[in-house]
């Protein structure tokens, strides 16, 4: 975070609850609406491709992730979200 190390555990009945708790732990109120995931080929080395919706506050928002670990992907997915929320807001900021 802000190009810092942070070491955090939390919990949840999955790795995507458990980065949510994570960040509510932390203030930041985020809550989970859609998720969704793909597979970009069919070879042993696919690609997953990972579409959350979020409510981060009072927005609404998308986030993809894609890698070939489907839990890495899912979690990328949520980080993509959090981060287009952070940036409007610092774009809101700024004007």
């Amino acid at each position: 975070m802000d190009g810092q190390r942070h070491d955090r555990t939390s919990q949840g009945n999955g790795p995507i609850d458990a980065l949510i708790s994570l960040f509510n732990a932390e203030g930041v109120d985020v809550r989970l609406l859609d998720y969704s995931e793909h597979t970009m080929s069919a070879s042993a080395n696919a690609q997953a491709a990972s579409f959350v919706e979020l409510a981060v506050g009072d927005r609404v928002l998308w986030g993809v992730g894609m890698d070939n670990n489907t839990t890495r992907s899912s979690l990328k997915a949520v980080i993509s979200a959090i981060n287009r929320a952070v940036r409007d807001a610092q774009l809101a900021e700024q004007a």
